[in-house]
């Protein structure tokens, strides 16, 4: 009986330890970056959004390109719990000041300071888009590598907001 007990609990032990370490896979690493307005941002701070993390970079033209459709998703759905970080990546705050005259571009935007990539890292092509539900955890298929097409974002994040 005793047996039996001792190997139920180890069993158990085993279960709960894979089970937690399977939840914890799919939270998304905390940053901590200031925008171009000296904003401090934090993954915490943004918990109960669907955020979208857009790594990128000024000389890109798929970043480029994908730019006035983030911004138009932002714009929608910003009232609703969404939010997109612009990471900018091996750029020049110059540059990227001045697309983001150039674009318009209304969400926030960070320069990498190393941290944000080293976490989501690594970061090996721009652009690379995270995307992250409001309980903070990684959205399944929510990663990807290359630019995103118009309209493909809103319709990834849309069923995320309800």
């Amino acid at each position: 009986m005793i047996k039996k007990l001792a190997v139920f609990l180890a069993v158990a032990v085993i279960v709960l330890t894979v089970v937690s370490a399977l939840s914890q896979t799919n939270k998304a690493p905390d940053f901590n970056l200031v925008d171009l307005q000296g904003k401090k941002i934090s993954l915490t701070s943004l918990k109960g959004n669907v955020v979208v993390l857009n790594f990128w970079a000024s000389w890109c033209p798929p970043c480029k390109k994908e730019i006035p459709d983030f911004v138009k998703t932002y714009n929608k759905y910003r009232d609703k719990g969404f939010v997109i970080i612009g990471v900018a990546v091996n750029s020049d705050v110059k540059d990227v000041k001045e697309l983001v005259k150039q674009y318009n571009i209304t969400y926030p935007i960070a320069m990498d300071d190393g941290s944000a990539s080293k976490a989501y890292g690594p970061i090996t092509a721009v652009p690379t888009t995270f995307i992250i539900g409001k309980d903070g955890n990684l959205v399944s298929g929510g990663k990807k590598i290359g630019m995103f097409t118009e309209g493909e974002l809103e319709k990834f994040v849309e069923p995320l907001l309800k």
